[in-house]
């Protein structure tokens, strides 16, 4: 059996079957444009064809394993759980738990971020991804699966998905084959049909993967987890900086902007008395002067699984004071809103938990 988004895979077994060509096109537009999930719904197709669908390909391989949203309806978190693998060497026999996350933002504009990994190798220590270790990456048709069920629930309530961040579990960079096929079905036009500028990948600052996605995506947006403005810090918290530190990342980021003339956004966790003293925001203006940047600041969220290190978040208006810092050397920043306190919704708490119940 394969997936319904396998499309080479598709092709090829229609052309063994000697099914014409056109009936790719109707069932491409039955399940991206009118979402049905049911091969036996499809009407334009004839009942043969209906069958070999039944027999030969699969819509789903994820399931739902829980779904919970914010009191205000912004915010969705799904949990979801992989089919079984046996033949995997980690015995998957249950299958593997990973999130996605709808955002409904007040102006309109719905955004997913999804997984494309199960857990994370990262061990940033200001995570709670990497408790789950790395299990395994996700396959393209996986990742797809998760957009699908998005776009869907937002077309039920009649809105429209609009941006998707891979970003959930990470390192999309470390699965970057799978992650470039799931991106160009998501943007092209007779699937689900994402513009390129509403995609963005969130690396650790891999620098091989950011090279290559320059040269395959260079419409779809990039976001840095950097975190510190100095290696000495970034070591600390972030484990890849052994492996490119400040100097590579920069070189490979430089080489980007001018590929693709597109800004760079950059991620910064605020940690109380770890990296949110205010030297440290001149530091970050020094860095990113004269770049094109956006710095979104990330308020921590200490629900959050911390490996036992105690961190603290920082208080509102040290952020607002380390922010006015950038705007007055004319760095642009923001301040990521939470819009999910009331769900447990931190990153990967429905997954910790539930493995936590099951083991």
């Amino acid at each position: 059996m394969y997936s319904i988004h396998d499309e080479d895979k598709i092709k090829e077994l229609f052309k063994e079957a000697k099914i014409p060509n056109f009936r790719y096109a109707q069932i491409e537009n039955a399940i991206y444009k009118n979402f049905i999930t049911d091969f036996n719904q499809i009407q334009t197709i004839p009942k043969d064809l209906r069958e070999f669908l039944n027999n030969n390909f699969y819509y789903n391989s994820l399931e739902v394993d829980h779904m919970v949203t914010s009191g205000n309806w912004q915010t969705t978190k799904i949990l979801f759980r992989t089919s079984p693998n046996p033949s995997l060497s980690r015995g998957e026999k249950k299958g593997e738990l990973i999130e996605a996350v709808i955002m409904r933002h007040l102006t309109g504009r719905n955004t997913l971020c999804v997984s494309c990994q199960a857990g994370c190798p990262m061990a940033c220590s200001f995570c709670a991804t990497w408790k789950l270790w790395l299990k395994r990456n996700l396959e393209f048709y996986e990742i797809v699966e998760q957009i699908m069920f998005a776009a869907k629930m937002l077309n039920d309530e009649w809105s429209v998905l609009r941006n998707v961040v891979y970003m959930w579990m990470w390192e999309p960079m470390l699965n970057y084959d799978n992650v470039k096929k799931s991106i160009e079905i998501a943007c092209n036009q007779k699937k689900i049909n994402l513009a390129n500028r509403r995609v963005t990948v969130s690396t650790c600052w891999i620098v091989p993967g950011i090279k290559k996605f320059m040269e395959d995506f260079p419409q779809t947006s990039l976001a840095i987890s950097i975190h510190a403005p100095n290696d000495e810090i970034r070591k600390g918290i972030m484990p890849v900086d052994h492996t490119y530190n400040l100097d590579k990342l920069m070189q490979a980021l430089d080489e980007y902007v001018v590929k693709t003339n597109k800004r760079i956004f950059y991620e910064y966790i605020m940690l109380n008395w770890v990296n949110d003293n205010i030297k440290l925001a001149y530091e970050l203006w020094n860095l990113l002067k004269w770049r094109l940047a956006h710095v979104n600041f990330i308020p921590y969220n200490p629900g959050e699984w911390s490996g036992g290190v105690d961190f603290k978040p920082t208080p509102r208006f040290l952020i607002e004071k380390f922010q006015r810092v950038l705007e007055e050397f004319w760095v642009p920043s923001t301040i990521r809103a939470t819009m999910w306190d009331d769900i447990d919704a931190a990153c990967w708490q429905l997954a910790n938990k539930k493995n936590e119940e099951e083991n």
